[in-house]
């Protein structure tokens, strides 16, 4: 039953993951103010805030997907060592995420 939950939260949050990718797609564009693809939607100002409020969302979101597929910070961003890695800083909001699509108890760590 365990398994089954937490390949759901799994599921649910690679779909968040992707929903908001796509955001951050269309953010980036309305961000410009010379050449715009398209129509304007939002703001300028506006659309720099969201691209970076959900950047923010985005690299906490890949991390909580990372440590519940069991990997460590270090595989998730290679670019960093394992001891000194900055995701440790995100730890209580990777957390929450964990907790939110129920694969918490599930991480070893």
């Amino acid at each position: 039953m365990e398994t089954n939950n937490k390949k759901l939260g799994l599921v649910i949050l690679k779909e968040n993951i992707k929903n908001l990718v796509e955001e951050q797609k269309f953010f980036k564009n309305q961000r410009k103010t010379v050449n715009l693809v398209g129509d304007r939607k939002v703001e300028p100002w506006e659309a720099i805030y969201k691209h970076q409020q959900n950047r923010e969302k985005l690299r906490i979101m890949y991390a909580a997907y990372g440590l519940a597929r069991g990997k460590k910070y270090s595989e998730i961003e290679n670019h960093y060592l394992e001891e000194n890695h900055p995701l440790t800083q995100f730890q209580r909001q990777i957390d929450k995420v964990l907790e939110e699509y129920e694969l918490k108890e599930e991480v070893c760590e």
